[in-house]
């Protein structure tokens, strides 16, 4: 026990060694960016259906009949069926405030569903939302426009953003006529596996687009920024 309390303590020691030793050498600290921008060439589309009958099972069978329809429409601009999202039925009360009543007052069930898919081509995004007038379907709930070479832009855009960091260094360093050593340290604030902040979102497109004519949405998304920025720290000699 004497000795496990004594490894302890000069355990500790070295640790707060050698954490002072690294804060107290000269260092230039830099931050470097870098940013690759892409227009998107993929979606992933959030569909929904919701139906307001004056009996619940009209409801669902309304419901089911226009999922129906709606997933055939899908499965003709998809190649791997396997990836379409379908989630269960939710049914519930309907109801509306009726001025008069001064109350919400019951209308009959509805019947609602998502379907989430992947639409890996762009350029028919116009023929899939002119198809898709065609049905019952309620809305195209989310859209979230994204670029499948994500993860190799971001690896460039810290490529670069390295690069940059490294030019400031060298650049701080001959302005303060100091020479450098090893890099001590280096941080990055993205990472290629994260995807969460490389889409473009949009919301809500209604059905009732069809009293435009039938016609469909043609849309390729903005323009996406993928930007990380480098943290380091360089050694002074």
């Amino acid at each position: 026990m004497k000795n496990l309390f004594l490894f302890i303590i000069l355990f500790s020691f070295q640790n707060n060694y050698f954490s002072q030793s690294e804060s107290a050498t000269s260092k230039i600290n830099s931050v470097g960016v870098g940013t690759i921008s892409a227009f998107p060439n993929a979606a992933e589309i959030t569909l929904a259906m919701d139906h307001i009958k004056p009996t619940l099972r009209d409801a669902i069978n309304e419901n089911q009949k226009t999922t129906a329809d709606v997933l055939r429409i899908v499965k003709k601009y998809i190649d791997d069926t396997l990836q379409i999202k379908t989630s269960l039925i939710s049914t519930n009360k309907a109801t509306k405030w009726d001025n008069k009543l001064g109350r919400e007052v019951f209308i009959g069930f509805e019947s609602s569903q998502k379907i989430v898919f992947t639409l890996k081509d762009l350029a028919k995004m116009q023929d899939f939302t002119e198809e898709l007038l065609k049905t019952k379907f309620n809305k195209i709930e989310r859209v979230a426009y994204f670029n499948t070479e994500a993860q190799e832009f971001i690896k460039k855009a810290q490529e670069l953003a390295i690069i940059d960091a490294i030019e400031s260094t060298k650049r701080i360093a001959n302005i303060s006529e100091v020479q450098l050593g090893k890099i001590l340290y280096i941080y990055s604030n993205n990472s290629p596996n994260d995807n969460s902040k490389n889409r473009v979102e949009s919301y809500e497109f209604e059905s009732y687009g069809k009293s435009m004519g039938g016609r469909g949405v043609s849309s390729s998304g903005d323009l996406i920024k993928y930007s990380v920025s480098v943290t380091m720290h360089t050694e002074i000699l």
